[in-house]
C-alpha cells in the first residue's frame, strides 16, 4: 500500500484540523503531537454551572465572574487583547526550551490546544483571486478543499450579495438571528449601496458556529469572553471528539524541537513535560505548529542560525462609527460577534479590504457601563453614545501591512524585531474615503480611527512561502521547504501572503489540500 500509516501532526490549531481531516477521510489514524495548554480548572468549573442554565438565570455575580479579567491592551498599536474566560492560556509566552526574545511587540504565537482557534472567533471567507494572485495554486482548485472542509462543520452564512464576490461554499448553513442594529445596517446598506461584483459588496457575516437551537448560540451576550455552550468554533473541540472516538492518538505537553530526516523516516524530537529531550520517529511529518513555532522548529532542523526570515501580517484599524439615526439596543440578549462584512476594492485598492461590523460590540457597551442603570447627566451621555455607536474593523492584505523579522541563535533563542509596524499612508486614505462614502449613504460616519494595527485578529504567516520554484528557506506548492523530504508544512508558514480577508478557512483548506495530494500521490 502507497499511504503511509506512520503519520504525524504536530499542533492542533486550524491548520492541523485541517490536515487531520484529510488523514481521517483517508483512512489514516495520525499521531498528534501538542503543547495542548488547556483553561485552569476553577474557570472549568464556572463554565459547567454557567453552561448548564440560560443566560436569563445568570446573575450579576455570574456575569462578573465570566468577564472579569477582559481588558483592553495598554499597547498603543494593539487591538483589545481577548481572555478566554479570564485567562490568557491561549496566548503564547516564552519558555525556557523555546526562549523569544523581542524588541517589543512579538507576532503572535499560540502553545494552547487548539492555537489562537482556543480564544479569537471563527469568522470565515473563501479567498477572492485578487488576494491570491501570488499564490503558485489553482483559486478553483483551493475552492474545492474549501467545501471539503465545511463539509461537516455547523455554519453560519446567508447566500447573499457577498456571494458576488466571495462563494458560499456550504448551502446546509444555519444563520445566527441579527440583532435588531445589525439588521438595521444591513437593511440601509441593501438600499442605499449598489452592490459591485469585485468592487463592494455586503452581507451577514460568515461564521464557523453551532447554531442548532437544542445546542447553539443562546444570545447572552458575552461572545469576547467565549462561549460557554461552545456555539463558537474552536478546533480544540474537534480535536476532544476525534481523539475520544479513536481517529487519533493525541499526545499533549509535546514541545517539538528538530526534525531529523533519517532513512526516508523522520524522527522527531521533542521535550516533554518535565523539560525532558524524547524523540518518536514517523514515516510523514504535517507540520502545522503556527508561523512563529514552525519557523523556529525549520531553523532549527536545517540548522540555519542567524538566516533571517519575514513574517507578515494584516494591517487596519479599529473605528467607531456614529449613525445619525438612533440603533435599538437589545445587548445583552444577542450574539456579539461580527454582525456584517462589508468588502471593498478598487479605486487605489488592489486587494479586498475587510470590514467586519461589530453592531453590538460588548467591549464598548461595558465600558459605557450600561447593564449599572443609573441616572444623571453622565448617564444619558452614555446612553446617547451607545444608541448611535457601533464598531468597525478594518482589515487589510498583508502587502500593505506590517512584517516582524524572525531569527534563531545557536542557543536556541528566537529573536523577533518590528521591521515595519503600520498599514500604507496611501492605502489608509485611499480605504478611509472609500468606506466613508459607503457609510454616509446609510446615515453614518467614521470617527477617528483609534487603534491602527500591526496584525489584524492574530493573522501571521508567509515565513516560507510557497513558489514554483522555491529557493533556500522557501516552500513548493506542497509545503517542502528546500532540503527536507517527508516534511510538509501546513500552516501559513507556506502563505505567499495573507488577504485582508479572514484566513481561518485558508488554512483549513490549504492544509487538507496538501495532506490529500501528497497521499493520494503515494498511493499511486
Amino acid at each position: 500500500m502507497g499511504i503511509k500509516d506512520n503519520v504525524v501532526v504536530i499542533g492542533s490549531g486550524l491548520s492541523s484540523i485541517g490536515a487531520i481531516k484529510a488523514l481521517v477521510k483517508l483512512g489514516i489514524k495520525p499521531t498528534i503531537l501538542d503543547v495542548g495548554n488547556i483553561l485552569e480548572d476553577d474557570k472549568n468549573e464556572l463554565l459547567k454551572l454557567l453552561s448548564s442554565q440560560n443566560p436569563t438565570n445568570w446573575n450579576k455575580k455570574d456575569r462578573n465572574a465570566l468577564i472579569k479579567d477582559t481588558s483592553i491592551s495598554k499597547e498603543k498599536s494593539s487591538i483589545p487583547k481577548k481572555l478566554v474566560f479570564g485567562s490568557d492560556f491561549f496566548y503564547g509566552k516564552s519558555s525556557e526550551n523555546a526562549k523569544v526574545q523581542s524588541d517589543g511587540s512579538i507576532p503572535p504565537f499560540s502553545y494552547a490546544r487548539g492555537g489562537l482557534s482556543a480564544g479569537w472567533g471563527a469568522a470565515i471567507l473563501p479567498p477572492s483571486k485578487y488576494d491570491i494572485e501570488d499564490w503558485p495554486i489553482d483559486i478553483n482548485d483551493f475552492h474545492k478543499y474549501c467545501k471539503k472542509v465545511l463539509e461537516d462543520l455547523h455554519y453560519s452564512s446567508s447566500d447573499d450579495g457577498l456571494s458576488l464576490s466571495f462563494p458560499q461554499m456550504n448551502n446546509k448553513s444555519n444563520k445566527l438571528q441579527l440583532s435588531s442594529r445589525a439588521t438595521y445596517i444591513l437593511n440601509r446598506l441593501k438600499s442605499n449601496v449598489e452592490l459591485k461584483k469585485d468592487d463592494i459588496v455586503y452581507g451577514q457575516a460568515r461564521l464557523l458556529v453551532n447554531s442548532d437551537k437544542n445546542n447553539g448560540c443562546q444570545y447572552c451576550g458575552e461572545c469576547m469572553s467565549g462561549c460557554v455552550y461552545k456555539s463558537i468554533y474552536k478546533s480544540d473541540d474537534e480535536i476532544v471528539q476525534l481523539h475520544k472516538d479513536g481517529k487519533i492518538n493525541y499526545i499533549d505537553n509535546c514541545l517539538v524541537d528538530k526534525l531529523i530526516e533519517k532513512a526516508e523516516k523522520v524522527i522527531v524530537e521533542y521535550f516533554d513535560k518535565n523539560s525532558n529531550k524524547q524523540t518518536k520517529e514517523f514515516d510523514k511529518v504535517f507540520l502545522g505548529a503556527g508561523a512563529v513555532n514552525s519557523s523556529r522548529i525549520i531553523l532549527n532542523s536545517l540548522e540555519k542560525f542567524d538566516s533571517t526570515l519575514e513574517i507578515k501580517t494584516r494591517g487596519g484599524y479599529v473605528v467607531p462609527v456614529f449613525s445619525f439615526s438612533k440603533l435599538k439596543l437589545d445587548w445583552p440578549n444577542v450574539n456579539t460577534q461580527p454582525s456584517l462584512f462589508i468588502e471593498f476594492r478598487g479605486d487605489g485598492l488592489k486587494h479586498w479590504v475587510h470590514t467586519q461590523v461589530s453592531s453590538d460590540n460588548e467591549l464598548l457597551l461595558k465600558m459605557l457601563g450600561l447593564r449599572n442603570k443609573s441616572k444623571g447627566f453622565m448617564s444619558k451621555i452614555k446612553e446617547f453614545i451607545a444608541n448611535h455607536t457601533y464598531l468597525l474593523l478594518v482589515n487589510y492584505h498583508s502587502e500593505h501591512s506590517g512584517t516582524y523579522e524572525l531569527k534563531l541563535k545557536k542557543d536556541n533563542i528566537l529573536y523577533t524585531k518590528h521591521k515595519k509596524a503600520s498599514p500604507q499612508f496611501k492605502i489608509l486614505l485611499a480605504s478611509w474615503w472609500k468606506l466613508f462614502k459607503i457609510l454616509i449613504k446609510i446615515g453614518s460616519i467614521p470617527i477617528y480611527p483609534f487603534a491602527k494595527l500591526n496584525s489584524g485578529s492574530y493573522h501571521v504567516g508567509g515565513t516560507m512561502p510557497m513558489k514554483e520554484n522555491p529557493k533556500d528557506l522557501e516552500t513548493d506548492t506542497l509545503g517542502v521547504v528546500k532540503g527536507m523530504i517527508n516534511v510538509h508544512i501546513v500552516d501559513t508558514s507556506t502563505f505567499p501572503s495573507l488577504p485582508g480577508t479572514t484566513i481561518g478557512l485558508m488554512m483549513m483548506a490549504n492544509a487538507y489540500r496538501i495532506v490529500d495530494k501528497v497521499l493520494k500521490k503515494e498511493v499511486k
